[in-house]
């Protein structure tokens, strides 16, 4: 047995597929922070526009879908 907990990882396969998923939410929520940024930058411009304040909304909820979702898939790591 090793004291360390990456050296017995090869013989744990879901240890692979829950880095795989934390990889992908990250970068989906890397992405989403940056569509958001765009509709809020662009709601401020134009405040009365109600489809980019639905947009933004929206963006806002699945950016808060996706740290949830992050921060299960990091508490299997703990």
């Amino acid at each position: 047995m090793s004291m360390y907990f990456y050296d017995e990882t090869d013989d744990w396969p879901e240890y692979d597929t829950i880095k795989q998923d934390i990889h992908r939410l990250e970068n989906e929520y890397l992405e989403s922070r940056k569509l958001l940024q765009e509709a809020e930058s662009a709601y401020r411009s134009d405040p009365a526009d109600k489809n980019l304040k639905a947009k933004v909304d929206d963006l806002k909820n699945k950016v808060k879908k996706i740290e949830r979702r992050l921060t299960g898939s990091m508490d299997l790591y703990r």
